[in-house]
């Protein structure tokens, strides 16, 4: 059936890029970005703030995520959402691009099925007309679990590869490893620009990647420092979207002895809830667990930072290079076996919790901002922009990579 629906797709595709080609002539498509079309921590949203012209479009909405999208693909309420959910991505990938210089996909999604080709159809249809790829990978999306584990076995430091099968044996499988080979040989045939963390999403992507970025809203930073010249118990808060991956059992039991031997601090878990009450959380907490089996700090690390929260987790600057000299010191770079002794440490010497809170979130705004990634993620484009420009008449875009 799946076959079937995805030979159906690239055929509708096809007619309707013909059919909606005639709009092309009256529609500006230079500086215009499409953004879609999977929903992960927000990235869609915020790559979009940061492209003022940009148009969004996904699937489904995220369910923790109160943003709104310019074209949402599939509607449960619509009585039409069985097609939508068929056909309705190669009818508006059509529309789409006589509107649009390029697409940047956040995650693996495509805008048609892509389960045969990792979107190889997709995306050389785009640039044989003429259109841009961009890609953002954003964790499992793209890293390999098989060289994760070849990483931990080298330095000897547990990371996502060592956990992740523990999760879903199926990240343990033959046929997962391949489809990640399969989906970064797409990525450098077409991409031009690849965002990417090296060494936390180690992959099998062959070209040169720019380094992750956060995006987060310039609106969501804000100096809570005053919360710290309370002398009451410190609010310690950890936020797990995965427990297995994020090192919750090994938080649970640091938290667990430090409780057995002191009452100065209060500890509060979050899980299936929404945005809005983890920031609510946030405003009011000192000390921040985030994951402890990453490289970088996760979404809610730099949330974290932005509550001027002092961040405890095993990303480390010295690992993942793409962070960059400048983070060195902006977190508690914490192995998962150090939790307790960390925090410890923390609730020790208050104002060396303070300033570790002000030391993130003054690098969070300067690094991980909006208005920081923008900058970065523009200069990206211009440079890619330019190396097309260059290109030989007649050579195709991807090939200029």
């Amino acid at each position: 059936m799946s076959t079937i629906v995805s030979r159906r797709q690239r055929r509708l595709l096809a007619i309707a890029y013909h059919l909606f080609r005639p709009l092309a002539l009256f529609s500006r498509r230079r500086g215009r970005w499409v953004v879609g079309t999977e929903e992960i921590a927000g990235m869609v949203s915020h790559i979009a703030r940061a492209l003022p012209r940009s148009t969004t479009v996904v699937h489904r909405p995220h369910a923790f995520y109160g943003e709104s999208y310019d074209i949402v693909i599939q509607s449960p309420t619509s009585r039409f959402e069985m097609l939508r959910r068929l056909y309705g991505g190669p009818i508006v990938l059509a529309w789409l691009m006589q509107r649009a210089e390029g697409f940047i996909y956040v995650g693996s999604a495509g805008f048609l099925m892509n389960g045969f080709d990792e979107r190889e159809f997709e995306f050389e249809f785009i640039t044989r007309h003429g259109g841009r790829i961009v890609c953002y990978y954003t964790g499992n999306d793209i890293r390999s679990p098989k060289l994760m584990k070849e990483l931990a076995r080298k330095t000897g430091v547990p990371n996502f590869g060592t956990v992740l099968g523990k999760v879903d044996p199926v990240f343990e499988t033959e046929e997962y490893e391949q489809i990640r080979k399969r989906r970064a040989e797409v990525t450098d045939a077409y991409a031009e620009v690849v965002f990417n963390a090296r060494v936390d999403q180690l992959s099998y992507l062959s070209s040169a990647t720019e380094p992750f970025l956060y995006f987060y809203p310039d609106d969501g930073f804000h100096d809570r420092r005053s919360k710290f010249a309370d002398d009451g118990p410190v609010l310690i808060v950890h936020a797990p979207s995965n427990p297995a991956l994020k090192g919750t059992d090994e938080v649970r039991r640091a938290i667990s002895e430090l409780a057995a031997r002191r009452q100065d601090f209060e500890y509060r878990e979050l899980s299936g809830v929404t945005n809005d009450e983890v920031l609510a959380a946030l405003a009011e907490a000192h000390i921040v667990l985030n994951e402890f089996y990453s490289y970088m700090p996760g979404v809610f690390g730099i949330e974290a930072m932005a509550n001027t929260c002092a961040l405890v987790t095993s990303a480390d600057p010295r690992v993942e290079s793409d962070l960059g000299v400048d983070a060195t010191g902006a977190w508690a770079v914490t192995p998962v076996d150090a939790i307790g002794e960390r925090v410890e440490a923390l609730l020790d010497d208050r104002a060396e919790l303070r300033r570790q809170a002000i030391a993130g979130f003054e690098w969070a705004r300067a690094h991980a901002s909006n208005t920081a990634s923008a900058r970065v993620l523009r200069e990206a484009l211009a440079r890619s922009d330019e190396s097309a420009r260059l290109a030989e008449p007649g050579q195709s875009q991807a090939s200029t990579r």
